[in-house]
């Protein structure tokens, strides 16, 4: 029986996490699909960029996430398999014990019937009060024969649940196998296209180096800016007296902020990111080592950009490099939005969650369409992955 119910309780354990597996796996699809409508919408507009490369990067990513959380699935579904094997075997052991017994049991019963042994049990009895005793004795004999038989019948009928359940997780698991192979070739034949398109892009800039390194000082001043402005509300928010009742409201929205974490929603839809958060090398120049405070969003030209997070608008800033931009304060949190075309809200509107603050480029240049998205508490950046839900 302990070990009957240990068995369902890692059943369910593992089916939940499959569940969560092949949610991971939607997700990555999901994003695989967004990269190849926004990579083939590029490819007709002009030649290959560095936009283009860093889509088949994630392309590639994301591909390595599905076969890392298909081959999960395969190694809980193989564990799976053989516990239920291991219980199926059980089973069938409980099942010839509880049959034999049973047969026993009838033998007994026909051999008694025969030679009348129930009838001479009872009637040989003393007195009354002893036969009704021996009659009560052979009821509950009966009655353990039919307890039995009813036992028969309903490990039987587990036996059968079981068999069939493991029929089918070796055939989900095989369905698995082949889909993993599919994946595995994909991602080879995507490696292949990304250094293809390396080297193409190479061969078609001869001036490709110093135009990333102009580019990358003109996002490194952009950054000092936001940077400036960091600094500059942490000063306004230390030196401003509040009441005990803005305080309290200040704490609340952080912790509703806290307990949001991994599942507020993508700030522009359809998008896929290009850039990741954090220290990485630059796609086409190695030497080129690129600090990332926040995450590059590449999406449809023209994309409504909304707000992650209830909040208030700290400040609607410019800057040459990245556009126009929109401070969100969240308590002693702060979103920022950057390489807007437009922004449709001025400082201290307050704003919900999902609400539209602006929108990104309708330029054919891939380069432009894109948001610059970063999370600070205080003056310290957060990985802005960690918060979207994927």
């Amino acid at each position: 029986m302990v070990a009957g119910l240990f068995f369902l309780t890692a059943t369910f354990a593992n089916a939940q996490t499959i569940k969560s597996i092949q949610e991971q796996i939607r997700s990555a699809q999901e994003e695989i699909r967004a990269n190849n409508r926004l990579l083939d919408k590029n490819r007709k507009e002009q030649k290959m960029t560095v936009t283009q490369l860093k889509l088949i990067e994630n392309k590639i990513e994301n591909r390595r996430r599905i076969i890392s959380s298909l081959e999960s699935q395969i190694t809980i579904l193989t564990g799976d398999i053989g516990a239920k094997s291991s219980n199926i075997d059980r089973l069938n052991r409980e099942l010839e014990d509880l049959r034999r017994e049973y047969a026993d049991m009838v033998r007994v019963a026909y051999k008694n019937y025969k030679i009348n042994n129930f009838a001479l049990f009872v009637f040989s009895a003393q007195d009354f009060s002893n036969a009704t005793r021996r009659i009560a004795l052979i009821e509950r004999y009966n009655l353990s024969r039919e307890m039995k038989a009813a036992q028969i019948d309903s490990l039987s009928r587990r036996l059968t649940l079981q068999v069939a359940e493991l029929k089918n997780q070796k055939r989900e698991l095989d369905q698995i196998r082949t889909t993993r192979g599919g994946e595995l070739v994909s991602l080879s034949d995507d490696q292949q296209n990304y250094r293809n398109s390396a080297a193409q892009l190479k061969a078609s800039e001869a001036k490709l180096s110093s135009t990333v390194r102009a580019r990358q000082q003109q996002i490194e001043q952009a950054q000092r800016q936001i940077r400036r402005i960091m600094t500059e509300e942490a000063r306004k928010a230390k030196t401003l007296k509040r009441s005990a009742e803005e305080q309290r409201q200040i704490t609340a929205m952080t912790g509703r902020f806290d307990q949001n974490m991994g599942r507020m929603s993508f700030p522009v839809t359809g998008g896929v990111v290009i850039e990741r958060y954090g220290r990485h090398s630059h796609p086409t120049e190695n030497k080129i080592v690129v600090n990332n405070p926040g995450i590059n969003i590449l999406a449809p030209r023209g994309s409504d950009v909304r707000c992650v997070f209830d909040g208030v608008v700290g400040r609607v800033f410019f800057h040459p490099t990245v556009g126009n931009g929109v401070l969100i304060n969240h308590g002693q949190y702060n979103t920022i939005y950057s390489n807007l075309a437009s922004v449709t809200v001025k400082q201290g509107d307050k704003v919900a969650s999902n609400q539209r603050i602006g929108n990104i480029s309708n330029s054919d240049n891939p380069d432009e369409n894109r948001l610059h998205f970063e999370i600070w508490r205080g003056m310290t950046t957060m990985d802005p992955s960690l918060w979207l839900r994927r």
